[in-house]
């Protein structure tokens, strides 16, 4: 390789002229310069395509999904037949400072249709910051993902339990159940009453049990009433608690006239107190004719295995 060199003839007029000179023939700086200048090029002619070539290589990978941001593919939740809403037991406790708030929740779970089998307030050292937390095992999983669906912001808790049973534990933040609309009166077949007189009138009692009878009541006692009242101007009296006041409803519809008298019995059981107005009960042609009512099937959202 041959390059050109500048050289000065210090006894010429100034003038500058040019020849050819071969690497060999420079010493000192010059050929050290020269020597740069070739590791310069060199380098450049081996980077410059290494470059490009990366370069291209790199946003092929990009292209192809080698490099660039790793996407992981989640599943979504898959839709299956939830339980019955009886088919399992809910054991309720309170660890907020709600005084009374299980048995009101209990109460509203059980018109639901939910089997409640105990209610209490938690242990001291148990604190729910959020709505609540239900406990489950793995049988009863499917069970806490639907009881799950009526409280906002509740969280499972797989502690390895047992059977299908769950715990519900209300927490500081508990607001309310997911509005439902509320299901129709029970039928007649789903009612149990008792039936007493309180006239002179030997007998009533049973006449008009037997009636409800044939229409589907089921009736548990008769007789004059046990409280011992006399009912002068009225025709009847439904005695009812919490838990029959919508079967005292649904009775009612049996009986012109009748009057509603709530106790504090903890029972769904109902009476009806014959009174001394009493003048049978309404055509069956009058009052309607149902049936048990059936909750429509439901559904839960079964996570990912593993979530």
């Amino acid at each position: 390789m041959t390059d050109q060199h500048r050289e000065t003839d210090p006894y010429d007029d100034g003038s500058v002229s040019y020849r050819v000179v071969g690497f060999d023939e420079l010493e000192g700086s010059a050929a050290a310069h020269y020597r740069r200048q070739r590791r310069r090029r060199l380098l450049l002619f081996v980077t410059l395509p290494g470059l490009i070539l990366g370069t291209a290589t790199v946003a092929t990978a990009y292209g192809t999904g080698l490099l660039g941001p790793h996407e992981t593919t989640t599943c979504a939740p898959v839709s299956a037949p939830a339980p019955e809403r009886d088919s399992f037991e809910v054991k309720l406790l309170n660890s907020s400072d709600t005084s009374g708030l299980a048995t009101s929740v209990a109460r509203d779970l059980e018109l639901r249709d939910f089997d409640i089998a105990s209610v209490g307030n938690a242990d001291g050292s148990v604190y729910v910051k959020g709505a609540a937390t239900i406990y489950h095992g793995k049988d009863g999983r499917d069970n806490a993902l639907l009881l799950q669906q009526q409280i906002p912001g509740s969280k499972l808790w797989d502690d390895a339990r047992g059977g299908d049973s769950v715990q519900l534990v209300l927490g500081y933040g508990y607001d309310k159940l997911v509005n439902e609309p509320p299901p129709p009166l029970p039928a007649p077949s789903e009612i149990t009453l008792n039936v007493y007189n309180t006239t002179y009138k030997e007998g009533l009692a049973s006449d008009v049990a037997s009636d409800l009878s044939g229409r589907g009541f089921k009736v548990k006692s008769t007789g004059n009433d046990p409280q011992m009242s006399f009912l002068e101007d009225e025709v009847a009296v439904i005695r009812f608690g919490p838990e029959g006041q919508r079967a005292a409803k649904r009775l009612a519809q049996q009986v012109d006239g009748v009057q509603m008298q709530k106790d504090d019995r903890t029972s769904g059981k109902v009476d009806l107190v014959l009174g001394n107005t009493w003048d049978g009960l309404k055509s069956a042609s009058e009052v309607p004719e149902v049936k048990p009512w059936e909750r429509p099937a439901e559904t839960i959202q079964k996570p990912c295995e593993g979530e």
